[in-house]
């Protein structure tokens, strides 16, 4: 529409009022013809009263005019508006796929936003199942001192009975086995910049974080371990007349004509002495800091006793690190583009602790725990027990990158 005020003034309001008030002086101008018969004032008297006319009724329109087109402009930003502020807080309107990288292990995450301050994520992580070598000595009796002399000797029966070396060390294999499902809440306290965030949420997997088992190459060792100390068992702390029932072996599993067949007593005496001399054979690990009972509260090992782990049923030795199944978390994080420009590849850091509720345990397969019951463990073991028993808490550093899908 061409302006009738001239350039700049090219309104719609203008427009309307100058029709309406066009229309207004012509209506005003018939009216004035039509009783010319009846008065007859001058024409210059006319032309005022359609100028006043016109004034009034322009003033008349314009003033709620204007008000109406300020409600209307207002209207419509607040529908241009209202678009960008429903994106910006709905509920999972966007969702990130993205790959984690840390200490928490390798994983999975999505993510979607809750309010534009808050952000939910979800995922699983698995820590892969590296191994970490370890060796222990074995021990015969209490005395680390005499042990190795005395190993020799009952190595070279050991062996003469088995027809296997026996070797004076146990090699072991350590493994991490973490896995993880997680759910975070990320708090973005930044109102203008959606890169810092605190999170706060919790892990949950098995309890069994890391194992130890000996390798296959100790299981001669092992199996040879375990006789020895069965035979000890059977001799010590009998007396002459409980020895002579005694059965060393039994063979009665070949058949009944064998059942009855007994070492000779004076033998297993002198078997008795030599075993009792020499003691049980197994890994000194440490020396106990509290009593130990057995189910009857009779005192079975003293404070300040060694600590020696035997093999079990299944001529092995092993040990689980155990923590409380569920771990809270709290940390903090940033994350940007990862490229220039592009707002749907993005990287993005985590750092912060899965609390284990107290210090971890490291259980032996006969139930004994090297991190609170044992003290003075020996070896690369003793170390990595240092440095678990000082853990309450397990640090937590991940590098993330995450794509927008939707």
């Amino acid at each position: 529409m061409v302006s009738l005020f001239g350039p700049g003034f090219d309104s719609p309001q203008l427009h309307y009022i100058t029709l309406m008030s066009l229309a207004l002086a012509g209506f005003l101008d018939l009216k004035v013809k039509a009783t010319s018969s009846m008065t007859t004032p001058s024409s210059s008297t006319k032309q005022v009263m359609k100028k006043i006319l016109l004034f009034l009724a322009a003033a008349t329109i314009v003033l709620p005019m204007n008000a109406q087109q300020t409600e209307m402009a207002q209207q419509r930003q607040n529908f241009q508006l209202a678009p960008e502020l429903k994106k910006d807080k709905n509920f999972f309107n966007h969702m990130d796929l993205g790959v984690t990288l840390g200490t928490a292990g390798l994983g999975l995450e999505v993510s979607m936003p809750v309010h534009d301050m808050v952000r939910v994520r979800t995922g699983l992580s698995y820590t892969p199942r590296f191994e970490v070598p370890m060796t222990f000595g074995i021990q015969v009796g209490d005395d680390p001192a005499t042990s190795a002399s005395k190993f020799n000797k009952m190595a070279a029966v050991l062996q003469d009975l088995t027809g296997n070396p026996v070797d004076d060390h146990v090699e072991m294999l350590g493994k991490a086995k973490m896995w993880n499902w997680n759910l975070l809440v990320d708090f973005y306290p930044l109102k203008h910049n959606k890169h810092w965030r605190v999170t706060a949420g919790f892990f949950l997997g098995p309890s069994t974080v890391a194992e130890a088992f000996n390798k296959t190459e100790s299981m001669a060792s092992l199996v040879a371990v375990s006789i020895y100390n069965n035979m000890y068992d059977k001799l010590h702390g009998k007396t002459k007349r409980e020895l002579a029932s005694v059965k060393l072996i039994d063979l009665s599993v070949l058949g009944e004509k064998y059942a009855d067949i007994y070492f000779d007593l004076d033998l297993l005496v002198k078997l008795q002495e030599g075993f009792d001399n020499a003691g049980r054979m197994g890994i000194h690990l440490g020396n106990y800091v509290r009593d130990v009972e057995d189910e009857d509260g009779n005192v079975i090992h003293k404070k300040g006793d060694p600590y020696i782990l035997t093999p079990d049923e299944d001529h092995m030795v092993k040990a689980n690190m155990e923590v409380n199944a569920f771990k809270p978390y709290v940390g903090f994080g940033y994350e940007g583009r990862l490229v220039k420009g592009n707002d749907r590849l993005k990287v993005g850091v985590d750092a912060g602790v899965m609390l284990w509720g107290g210090k971890p345990s490291l259980l032996t397969h006969d139930g004994t725990d090297l991190i609170n019951d044992v003290e003075g463990v020996t070896g690369k073991v003793g170390d990595y027990v240092d440095v678990m028993s000082k853990l309450s808490v397990y640090p937590v550093l991940n590098v993330k990158f995450s794509y927008t899908i939707f």
